[in-house]
């Protein structure tokens, strides 16, 4: 009997040892080779939502490097603020034959400001880590976990993040309670999730495998249009402790106007006395609010601001009239206040502006879509769209950046998808007309 035991023990530790993970690079499969710079021999994300303001998220990420040009997806850049916390870092580097050559810890990362070069005020900070390996193929394993304080933007799987990297396993759970509901896109993935329940939790897993690496074509198409990807967006939620819930465009569009929007457009009796004193000789809306539009372009510059939920609310515009600067938030806040003085509607509209022309998902309403702010006019028979961050551009011109897309706009009756214009040749002709006297000798 004691030697059973004894025998049963060592192969515990014999089958234990070799159940790690081996990141020898040759039992990388040929075909995940092919094209890649990189390629993720692993890769779980597990996201566990214990209460809204409480979102562990655990991520173990092993990445083969095998040339300089994969260097991105060795590094590991983390994001935090007041909102979310970075609990634990840890880490190893493996050789060509998966032999461990280093290990790093969070001491072991660089932490700086995320200071853009163009943001006022900064709030966050972040955690950045890159291996000093002069020698390809190597492999880079991360562990870290993150506690965000809300649940309002969940974080999403995509497991191949571009054209050269492979992947070889990639897998994503989270973790609920049995009663919290939650809204699920997935994009170009194949089959069901594994789906557990019990009386504490309810846990989704999705996994994927061999990915092969393409390459990198001019002018292809949009990466939403082929990439695997999964979204979460929960109905009850948490923000800097605004608190809502919302299942449709139209519920999250009048949170957004009650909560971010509504008390932040009150201006000076002052201010309100100018604006109607400058539009009092113009005869129609639409030459008010172009009268009212040059005011702002004078009177205001952009500059971002990005501290705590003014990442999503605007300054008040109060403060843009007192100070002459706001960033895309904070300039159509103010401008659709200076309108309301003269009694003319405006709609606060969230883009995602860009040149890709990519519209907010009809059928899935979220926050983590659109990255800029516009303003529509919807004036009677002339619709009407404002760039407010731009000094120097025609009163009703958005340009590429923002054309032909849809957009979220919110509105005290609740949220709406509108298009915006697009541009057309007919629209961008530059016309010169020249008068010309030749005389007889030419």
């Amino acid at each position: 009997m004691k030697y059973t035991l004894v025998l049963i023990s060592l192969l515990a530790i014999f089958n234990g040892a070799f159940a790690q993970d081996n990141y020898d690079v040759d039992l990388i499969p040929g075909a995940l080779r092919n094209r890649a710079n990189s390629c993720i021999r692993n890769e779980e994300t597990v996201v566990d939502m214990r209460a809204p303001e409480n979102v562990m998220v655990t991520v173990k990420r092993a990445i083969t490097v095998f040339n300089e040009n994969g260097e991105d997806e060795a590094r590991l850049v983390l994001y935090y603020d007041k909102n979310t916390s970075i609990k634990a870092i840890k880490g190893e580097v493996y050789n060509a034959v998966g032999k461990p050559i280093s290990k790093f810890s969070q001491s072991d990362f660089s932490d700086m400001s995320v200071a853009d070069g163009f943001s006022l005020f900064v709030d966050s900070r972040v955690k950045h880590y890159l291996p000093n390996i002069n020698q390809y193929p190597y492999t880079i394993v991360y562990n870290y976990e993150i506690r965000n304080k809300q649940n309002l933007i969940i974080p999403r799987w995509i497991p191949k993040p571009g054209d050269d990297v492979s992947v070889e396993r990639s897998s994503y759970t989270f973790i609920s309670k049995p009663t919290d509901d939650v809204r699920i896109k997935t994009l170009n993935f194949t089959g069901e999730p594994e789906v557990t329940i019990d009386d504490k939790q309810k846990k989704m897993i999705w996994k994927t495998s061999n990915i092969l690496a393409v390459k990198t074509e001019p002018f292809s198409p949009d990466p939403e249009t082929y990439r695997t990807s999964v979204q979460i967006a929960p109905k009850q939620f948490t923000y800097y402790n605004h608190k809502g819930s919302y299942q449709n465009w139209e519920e999250l569009g009048k949170w957004v106007y009650n909560d971010l929007i509504k008390q932040r457009n009150t201006l000076a009796p002052t201010t309100i006395s100018m604006v109607k004193d400058l539009v009092k000789n113009e005869k129609s809306d639409k030459d008010k609010a172009r009268k009212i539009y040059q005011y702002l372009q004078e009177k205001t510059r952009y500059i971002s601001v990005q501290i705590g939920i003014g990442g999503m609310q605007p300054i008040a515009a109060s403060e843009v009239d007192r100070l002459g600067y706001g960033d895309c938030k904070a300039l159509v806040n103010y401008m659709q206040s200076l309108l309301k003085a003269v009694d003319i509607d405006s709609y606060y509209c969230i883009v995602e502006a860009g040149n890709e022309k990519v519209s907010v998902d009809p059928q899935f309403a979220d926050l983590a879509q659109g990255n800029h702010i516009i303003l529509c006019l919807p004036l009677k028979g002339d619709t009407t769209w404002l760039e407010c961050t731009n000094q120097k551009i025609p009163f009703g011109y958005l340009g590429d950046f923002t054309d032909d897309r849809l957009v979220f706009a919110c509105t005290p009756e609740g949220g709406k998808l509108l298009r915006t214009p697009k541009l057309t040749a007919q629209n961008n002709l530059q016309v010169r007309k020249v008068s010309l006297n030749i005389k007889d000798d030419g």
